[in-house]
């Protein structure tokens, strides 16, 4: 099971809080982990292990430059999937009951609903590695060779030592394979990477840079936006296994640090939002 909750929040009181609350986001998700499960809070806590999750920034809220406002009457939201079942699991509890506050550097957010389902909140939802595997692989028709992506928030990738802030088609889809077959029952074939790399053409696309604080002093360079892939091989295996991973974006995340609010993507649909600025949004894509 992969699971999406959206946890929307309300400030008790007017704050101004960092840009960028991914870390921040992290430690919350972990300290609910803890209390709920402290043997699971030690294995997501484990060194040099991929991760089974990841954790949005503070989604709403008025930004100035480099803070953001939040006031009582407006509603905040926060994300956090799950990639394997005991952590999925745990997410459909909080959706059931949810924990009743959360702290955000030093500010105090009351939790007033929290959803998986997709119709009360479109970063929210659920589904299964079985079943996405099972409606790109098993249908006989043609897929489209045609791939769209959202990069909601800032999002980079690690390539010799150095942030590569570019959605080169062997990065992304070589991100979403290997959490695939880290976590799914169902293995694919890593060489979707090399298919991306040799026959994925970047058509059309609108990115913007974006800086996000790193540990310490550091500062990561990434980007939001979209970006269209179009296949020039229509091979219907490779392109089967390209839609999958589109639609698995929407849980796993892209590139590096996702768990700290980084790679926040989702299928980019034909008609999207007018005017969107591609930052991470609660509102819905036009079908």
């Amino acid at each position: 099971m992969i699971v999406s909750l959206v946890l929307t929040l309300r400030p008790m009181r007017p704050a101004v809080l960092p840009a960028h609350l991914g870390r921040a986001s992290h430690a919350a998700f972990l300290r609910l982990v803890s209390d709920a499960d402290p043997a699971l809070a030690e294995r997501l806590h484990a060194p040099d292990v991929r991760r089974p999750f990841t954790c949005s920034t503070l989604m709403g809220g008025r930004r100035r430059e480099r803070s953001l406002e939040v006031e009582p009457g407006a509603p905040l939201f926060l994300r956090y999937t799950g990639l394997e079942e005991t952590v999925s699991a745990l997410l459909v509890r909080w959706a059931e009951r949810p924990p009743s506050r959360l702290e955000l550097e030093g500010a105090e957010l009351i939790v007033e609903a929290a959803t998986i389902d997709p119709a009360a909140h479109p970063w929210a939802g659920q589904d299964t590695y079985e079943g996405l595997a099972s409606r790109h692989l098993l249908p006989s028709g043609s897929p489209s060779a045609r791939m769209e992506l959202e990069f909601a928030s800032p999002t980079t990738f690690r390539s010799g030592g150095r942030a590569l802030p570019v959605p080169l088609p062997d990065l992304v889809f070589g991100s979403l394979v290997e959490k695939w077959n880290a976590f799914s029952p169902v293995a694919i074939s890593e060489e979707v990477r090399r298919f991306a790399e040799e026959c994925l053409a970047i058509s059309r696309y609108r990115l913007a840079t974006r800086a996000v604080p790193g540990k310490g002093e550091s500062v990561l360079i990434g980007f939001v936006g979209w970006c269209r892939y179009v296949a020039l091989n229509r091979d219907r295996y490779w392109l089967s296994l390209l839609q999958l991973l589109t639609d698995y974006a929407f849980y796993a995340g892209v590139g590096y640090q996702t768990t700290v609010g980084l790679g926040q993507v989702r299928r980019r649909e034909r008609h999207a939002i007018a005017g969107e600025k591609g930052e991470m949004t609660e509102e819905r894509q036009s079908p």
